[in-house]
């Protein structure tokens, strides 16, 4: 091999990095470019100079990060053996021509890898570099490459340093638009189409963009990609031409430039100078490099002396009775953060603090924070060994001795224990000042005990670690006792440092959650009650006529002015608030402006937030970096009625092509999602731009066609976008066969993608789900400006619309829509002829690549189409998957009209929420029958409420009620019988609820939604029934019905009530939370701010209801057991024979009666009676009636004596109690007194005796049972 004289922009690179403090990127293309790893490891030793350095611990160290294999063993002793070994087989590279050059090549590399301090990391061990620093860096498998391994690794190279992308050979680098990632195996589903590599595109694009990256070729070769980077080296290379030649070698001298001080280093020095005599501070603050930092430092320091002021404030009763004091600090990479935690560190071992907790995803992420513990302890004065010893997290432990401390000897050094135990320092014990030992110890975030005791626990990289476990870190609710006075909070205090971006979008979730939750949640507000409650109490007046004197008055304009001064200064920084916010944004690792931060800032869209959350600790200061912040996302149009904005489908070929026009769009559609939404990674980006489900769609106003020109992106007029009031991401799922469905739910797994289909189908165990087709809504994102006022809805409104078919254009724009596709093939085709052309000419596969320079596309499609230009895909749902919280839950199924059908019982890691999917049916539908809706929908609000007292207990009581849905009539339109309104002239319709009403029939066993009284004693006992009766009417304690409470919540909450019964708001709560989640009342009442004598109050009353409506319905059903039986066939036969007869039967029985007896009455009217003279005038005599029988009933008597009577004289007349008048003849009633003569008072004695006899007899038979009664009692034995 012939050596070959290095191109000297290269060099000129690294001495002009290493110069301005800012990194090189160097992209080499080519299988042996990792050869060139060690020539240019030592070019940038050459160049740079060991005197200017100034930064603790610098040293040449490497990583070096790979997917699986790197091709050669990393082990010495395994290389040795594999070099004798090829020699003995004849495999060795000595012989031939190139043979020396060969073993020359090798041996370098050997080299650096026995001298060079390289640390190797798999590329899904990223996470454990955080924190860590290195001069350079080499990514190695770029397939295996991800936008989140990129943020990640590039951050740890200071400044001067090198960061190296090992690419395949290739003949040209557009071969890389078209190249497939591992990461598309997880974009790729059944139903979609072929991925889109548009991702690399745009990141080969991006590479001539970047002022300090070069790319060459596996030879050092440079090519003609880097546009800028040649231009500007160029420039250098003219101008320090003379300086080069004058002294040979002399370059680290001759390059030495003074750089200008700005104020911030001016004042720095001025802060440093002034404190320089304080004990504990001074030394400290002179370990800082930046103002930032060293404001950082003080606050921290601040907050650690003021602790026994809080304690003091505490135990008074007019003090602060907060339990904690939280610092936050918050920066993007490579500012000083873990540098500053670590100098703080050092300062609460100076003041005093014996137990000290710091925290981490893993050990190694605190590599720097202990580097600059051990600093401050050492320019405090502390000695090793014999002030304080180190611990190890393997080999010698913290007692042992060595401190060097690993399991082998110092040569073995740059050999690690494995990938999973890489050696670290883990703890500093400091036993010599003070009484007691302190101690500053690692403790993992999820090891609740290690905290225990800890006065101080630190947190670095809080980004990575879950939401919940932060939150639990900083608010501890655990007690103490002190002095043997109980009670109170313990007194913690909590440092936080966490990135807000860069490598992962969890800062954003650590911003908008936790830090907003402190900041809003009362923390700085119960700061002011109490001041605004002693400014109250200071005020003190006569006892008797405070009216006269205002008193009242004086102390209520006192509390208002102390509540709004501590809000006012409860803000700030430095303020002495239990929330201390704190924001550092000059970089130290590296040169403000830095080329290559800036370029990945560009590519991965890490800094595109431009709105400040009320004043929190990022976008405050209006600017970043020394550049002023974007004003992109700014609303410029105002906020326009939200029936006027329409929704525009956003062709992602346009979006990713590295215009001008749509590199602004991009930054701000993604700025908008990361000031709108938490959960934002790099990753994203990559998943927006390649999988070929997603679709994005942007809510844009009425002037949003006269804004500007928002097509094409080649255009160079028009540079004004409208405004983005809403983004809108989908993705299309389903569409699975039924082959596939089978074989994946027989193995016990699925495949990527396909969240919703896959989910359903293994939750409810219906394959048949994964067949239909539907568009699952991936996120929904408002600009902050306009949040609440309806745009989320309105968008939500019109995809809808869209999706079911509603969005028709005319002809014209069809065509349109169909030519556009056309003029996408066109610059494909374009491309290609233009590889092809200079490879004919052909001199070898490097010609090309030295020759072609890649730009952006000329013709692209429009960037923005309206909804009826793009045809719309059949689909018969439309979903979204969302971590579970109130104002989401009903945004989804008030806003969009969706049903809850799945929420995992395990909480998400990063934010502690648990994931919910949420559906609806499109109406429109591609002929499938949607009777599953509501019969899954019955299904999941029967598992969560079954479910709500064991995975789901810590979740709210109205979150849990707003689950459970309208108890009384959420589900009353699919559970309604079939056929109860005879006039539906609908037959589709009524089909339709039939087969919903099988499907519920199938999921929930029973058709009718209304409890019956023969179920209800499965529920409940006629003795639990009692003790219902009883507490309703406040004769027992509600602890007596307490194992109750749980049946009557599952009756409720399923609709087994009725559709007429139900319960108040809090009365349902209470129910929810002590019937289904197990709560007590007093956790209730905390958690609805409610009084506990009101809250029992309420819960009686809804127990009292329920148990009238048991009552009801057992009254009901006996009722009806005692008129028909008691099944109630009898009673449903007989009213069915009535009508039956009535059917039948011309007239009824009532009218037959009526007609019967106006035809007797006139047969009445008709006969005259027969009026004769029997010795009294006016006589009457019965008329002749041939009919002997009815003679018989003839009246008799005459009218004198039918007068007698009725004028009640003694005529022989007698009066019953009916009102029957009877006269008895004269004869009668001479028998009738005779008899009454003849009775003698003997007969009537003996009668009486009878009786009395009879009447004792009766009474010695009762005695007599009675004891016989006791008797069986007594020799009946106890159990």
């Amino acid at each position: 091999m012939v050596r070959k004289k290095l191109d000297a922009r290269v060099r000129t690179l690294f001495r002009t990095c290493l110069r301005s403090n800012q990194r090189a990127l160097l992209v080499l293309v080519g299988d042996h470019g990792k050869d060139q790893v060690p020539n240019l490891c030592q070019i940038l030793r050459r160049e740079s100079d060991p005197s200017k350095s100034d930064r603790v611990g610098k040293s040449d160290s490497v990583l070096w990060c790979y997917k699986k294999e790197l091709g050669f063993s990393t082990h010495r002793k395994k290389r040795m053996e594999k070099v004798k070994r090829d020699k003995r087989r004849g495999l060795s590279k000595s012989g031939g021509g190139g043979g020396a050059a060969a073993d020359e090549q090798a041996d370098n590399f050997e080299l650096f890898l026995t001298n060079a301090d390289i640390t190797w990391c798999y590329y899904k061990d990223s996470h454990r570099v955080l924190g860590t620093t290195h001069s350079v860096l080499v990514l190695q498998d770029f397939e295996a490459l991800t936008p989140n391994l990129m943020a990640r690794t590039v951050e740890t190279v200071r400044g001067g340093g090198l960061v190296i992308f090992l690419l395949r050979t290739v003949t040209s680098l557009r071969q890389l638009y078209s190249m497939t990632m591992d990461v598309h195996s997880r974009y790729r589903t059944e139903g979609s189409g072929d991925v889109v590599p548009r991702f690399n595109e745009r990141f080969i694009l991006s590479l001539g963009d970047c002022r300090n990256c070069l790319v060459c070729d596996d030879e050092l070769n440079v090519l003609p990609v880097s546009r800028k980077a040649l231009r500007r080296l160029a420039k250098v290379e003219t101008s320090s031409s003379e300086d080069d030649g004058d002294e040979d070698g002399g370059g680290g001298r001759n390059d030495e430039v003074v750089q200008r001080r700005t104020e911030d280093d001016v004042q720095l020095a001025d802060l440093k100078e002034t404190l320089r005599d304080t004990p504990h501070v001074g030394k400290l603050v002179e370990l800082t490099k930046t103002l930032d930092q060293a404001r950082a430092v003080l606050t921290f320091l601040e907050a650690c002396a003021d602790r026994d002021k809080f304690d003091e404030e505490a135990s008074s009763p007019l003090g602060s009775r907060s339990s904690a004091t939280t610092v936050s600090l918050t920066a993007p990479r490579g500012r000083g953060k873990s540098a500053a935690l670590g100098l703080c560190l050092a300062g609460a071992v100076s003041f005093g603090f014996h137990s000290i907790a710091v925290t981490a995803p893993e050990p190694e992420n605190l590599t720097s924070v202990f580097r600059f513990l051990v600093e401050g302890l050492k320019a405090l004065k502390y000695q090793e060994h014999a002030d304080y010893v180190l611990g190890y997290n393997y080999g010698a432990s913290a007692d042992g001795g060595g401190g060097g401390g690993g399991g082998g000897g110092r040569g073995d050094r740059g050999e690690k224990a494995g990938r999973d135990n890489v050696k670290c320092v883990v703890s500093v014990t400091v036993h010599s000042r003070g009484k007691r030992r302190q101690t500053v110890r690692y403790v993992r975030p999820r090891d609740a005990g290690g905290f225990a005791g800890a006065e101080l626990v630190a947190i670095d990289e809080a980004a990575a670690i879950p939401l919940p476990v932060v939150r639990g870190l900083i608010r501890p609710d655990v007690k103490r006792k002190k002095g043997g006075v109980g009670g109170g909070a313990e007194r913690r205090l909590a440092f936080l440092s966490s990135t807000v971006n860069g490598y992962e979008g969890t800062g954003r979730a650590l911003s908008l959650k936790l830090i907003k939750e402190l900041r809003d949640a009362g923390i700085r507000g119960r700061s002011g009650a109490d001041a605004a409650r002693a400014a109250g109490a200071a005020i003190a007046g006569a006892a008797s006529k405070k009216g006269e004197a205002k008193v009242h008055e004086r102390r209520w304009a006192a509390e208002a002015a102390a509540a709004k001064e501590g809000g006012a200064g409860g803000g700030s920084g430095s303020g002495a608030g239990p929330l201390r916010e704190l924001d550092l944004s000059r970089p130290i690792r590296y040169a403000p402006g830095d080329p290559v931060e800036a370029w990945l800032n560009g590519l991965l869209c890490l800094d595109c937030d431009s709105f400040d959350f009320g004043g929190g600790s990022f976008g405050g200061n209006g600017k970043r970096d020394g550049r002023s912040r974007t004003d992109a996302t700014k609303l410029r149009g105002g906020a326009p009625a939200p029936a006027e904005c329409e929704l525009y489908v956003v062709d992602r070929d346009a979006l990713f092509s590295y215009h001008r026009l749509s590199e602004s769009f991009l930054q701000k559609v993604w700025g908008l999602y990361t000031s709108a939404h938490y959960k934002n990674a790099p990753n994203d980006l990559q998943m927006l731009s390649d999988a070929p489900a997603h679709g994005i769609f942007v809510l844009l106003g009425p002037q949003a066609e006269s804004a500007g020109d928002g097509g094409g992106g080649g255009g160079d007029g028009g540079d004004l976008l409208p405004d983005v009031l809403a983004v809108v991401q989908t993705s299309l799922e389903g569409k699975l066969s039924r082959k596939t469905v089978r074989a994946q739910l027989a193995r016990g797994h699925r495949s990527a993608g396909d969240l919703i289909p896959w989910t359903m189908s293994q939750q409810f165990g219906d394959g048949n789900f994964a067949e239909l087709s539907g568009a699952r809504v991936v996120r929904v994102a408002v600009h902050p400006e306009v949040q609440g006022m309806g745009y989320g809805t309105r968008a939500m409104e019109l995809l809808g619309r869209y999706y079911n078919g509603e969005m028709v254009g005319l002809g014209d724009d069809e065509d349109e829509g169909g030519g556009s596709g056309d003029e996408e093939e066109t610059p494909s085709e374009s491309s290609e002829g233009e590889e092809e052309e200079p490879a004919s000419g052909g001199s070898g596969s490097g010609a090309l690549l030295n020759r072609e320079a890649p730009k952006p596309r000329k013709k692209l499609p429009p960037l923005l189409l309206p909804l009826t230009s793009v045809p719309a895909p059949r689909l018969d749902w439309i979903g979204t998957s969302f971590g579970l919280t109130k104002p989401l839950h009903d945004f989804w199924r008030t806003k969009a009209g969706m049903t809850m059908l799945y929420l995992r019982q395990t909480s998400n890691e990063l934010t502690g929420e648990h994931s919910a999917i949420m559906i609806r049916a499109l109406p429109r539908r591609s002929g499938w029958d949607d009777a599953w809706l509501p019969a899954f929908g019955v299904d999941a609000r029967r598992r969560i409420g079954r479910l709500l007292g064991g995975p789901f207990r810590g979740m709210d009581a109205s979150l849990a009620m707003s689950l459970l849905g309208d108890a009384a009539g959420g589900f009353r339109s699919w559970t309604k019988k079939v056929g109860a309104d005879e006039d539906e002239a609908d037959g589709k319709g009524r089909k339709a609820d039939e087969a919903a009403l099988r499907e519920f029939e199938k999921r929930s066993g029973t058709r009718s939604a209304e409890l019956a009284s023969a179920e209800l004693h499965y529920h409940l006992t006629p003795h639990d029934l009692q003790r219902l009766e009883l507490y309703g009417r406040n004769l027992c304690d509600h602890h007596l019905i307490s194992d109750l409470v749980s049946s009557l919540a599952q009756l409720y909450f399923n609709s087994r009530m009725g559709p007429d019964f139900r319960l108040s708001s809090v009365q349902a709560a209470l129910l929810c939370g002590i019937g289904l989640q197990r709560k007590s009342v007093d956790d209730l009442t905390s958690e609805l701010s409610l009084p506990i004598n009101q809250a029992l109050a309420m819960f009686n009353k809804a127990v009292k209801k329920m148990s009238l409506a048991f009552h009801n319905l057992l009254v009901e059903d006996e009722r009806r057991g005692l008129l028909g039986g008691r099944d109630g066939d009898a009673l449903r036969k007989a009213e069915a024979n009535v009508r039956r007869v009535r059917d039948v039967v011309g007239q009824t029985l009532e009218e037959d009666v009526a007609e019967g007896a106006a035809v007797a009455v006139a047969a009445l009217n008709q006969s005259e009676p027969k009026v004769g003279r029997s010795g009294a005038a006016g006589t009457r005599t019965t008329p002749e009636i041939d009919d002997p029988e009815i003679m018989k009933f003839a009246l008799k008597g005459t009218d004198e004596e039918w007068a007698k009577a009725l004028e009640g004289e003694d005529g022989g007349a007698v009066v019953k109690d009916g009102g029957t008048v009877q006269i008895k003849s004269t004869q009668m009633l001479k028998k009738s007194s005779q008899k009454r003569k003849a009775e003698s008072a003997e007969n009537v004695l003996d009668s009486v005796l009878k009786d009395d006899k009879k009447f004792k007899k009766k009474l010695k038979d009762d005695k007599k049972f009675k004891k016989e009664g006791k008797k069986k009692s007594k020799k009946t034995p106890r159990r």
